[in-house]
């Protein structure tokens, strides 16, 4: 299946099967490109990951009333097992709206689906972020270099990993997984060894975080991850820090998501 997807390569990691977001009429090409000029706010659609060696789903959020542009993007990472449509679950195309309408410079959010975002043998969600993305980025007429990442759950602890890399203006977490130890870790069932743990664990690369903004959140809520968000906060110098009540659930993420992207906002 991998050979044939090389010959399809092109046109899914360009972003093919492009399905636009409520109200908006469909290509009459599957893949064909949709002119600047008719660009919806929402574009949904599937592309072909070579990271991950699989489809994965792709949401593109652009503020209302933008002219179709070039303009900054930011990544938005769920949680867990969850998907990238729950940014839209969440309402995020109407928090980016107002955003944008408050004064902010216009930007786009940019979600992918990554699994649980530790990956295994052939999926390697960090590395379609790395290198699928730009490409899919620049299909859409975006910059291909994200400004900030944003992410919540597990997102939020992928979100501090690609803030590890240089070229973020801003790294924004909402009550992100955190292991202190490999017995932690190793009881969660979500690491195939202790090197893995060591290269994606927050807490051990501080003072590699510290070189970046970071805004974290957690709700009063969370015992499980209050303390460590708290902890991460000390330790890498976060600039952001909200411990408002709410627990782990979706309540509190509707709460937090718009104060994450106002956050990265002012970095632009």
């Amino acid at each position: 299946m991998l050979v044939a997807g090389v010959g399809l390569g092109a046109g899914l990691l360009a972003g093919c099967q492009q399905q636009p977001g409520p109200g908006a009429q469909p290509d009459p090409v599957v893949g064909a490109k949709t002119s600047t000029s008719d660009i919806p706010p929402v574009v949904t659609g599937r592309n072909l990951s070579a990271g991950r060696y699989r489809e994965v789903d792709i949401v593109i959020i652009r503020p209302e009333g933008v002219p179709p542009e070039p303009i900054p993007v930011c990544i938005a990472l769920h949680g867990g097992w969850g998907a990238a449509k729950v940014f839209l679950d969440y309402g995020v195309p109407q928090m980016l709206t107002q955003i944008v309408r408050d004064g902010s410079p216009p930007f786009a959010v940019v979600a992918v689906e990554g699994g649980n975002w530790i990956g295994n043998k052939d999926d390697d969600p960090q590395r379609m972020l790395n290198e699928d993305l730009p490409g899919w980025l620049a299909y859409h007429d975006l910059a291909t270099t994200p400004f900030s990442v944003v992410g919540f759950g597990e997102g939020g602890s992928a979100a501090l990993n690609q803030g590890r890399s240089p070229g973020f203006q801003a790294v924004a977490a909402i009550s992100p997984t955190l292991f202190p130890t490999w017995d932690a870790a190793q009881r969660a069932k979500m690491f195939v060894d202790q090197a893995q743990w060591e290269r994606v664990e927050p807490l051990r690369h501080t003072m590699e975080l510290g070189k970046t903004p970071i805004g974290l959140w957690c709700g009063a809520d969370d015992p499980e991850r209050l303390d460590l968000t708290k902890q991460l906060a000390q330790r890498a110098k976060a600039v952001k820090t909200a411990f408002d009540p709410g627990g782990h659930d979706d309540a509190y993420f509707r709460r937090a998501i718009p104060e994450a992207l106002k956050f990265v906002a002012g970095y632009l």
